[in-house]
């Protein structure tokens, strides 16, 4: 177990699809500057990002 240093949830690192959430950066298309580079756990709480929930 590895704990990740965004959203601070205990993942497996064995389990490929989990650690990338944690460890990927997303794709998503939105405006706001604290989302870019961050993985899809990443939740954002500026009050100026489009991303749901963190994706």
């Amino acid at each position: 177990m590895k704990t990740c240093g965004y959203c601070k949830g205990d993942y497996d690192e064995a389990d490929t699809k989990t650690a990338n959430l944690h460890t990927e950066v997303s794709t998503r298309r939105c405006n706001c500057t604290r989302c870019e580079g961050k993985p899809s756990c990443y939740t954002c709480t500026s009050s100026f990002c489009f991303c749901t929930n963190g994706h």
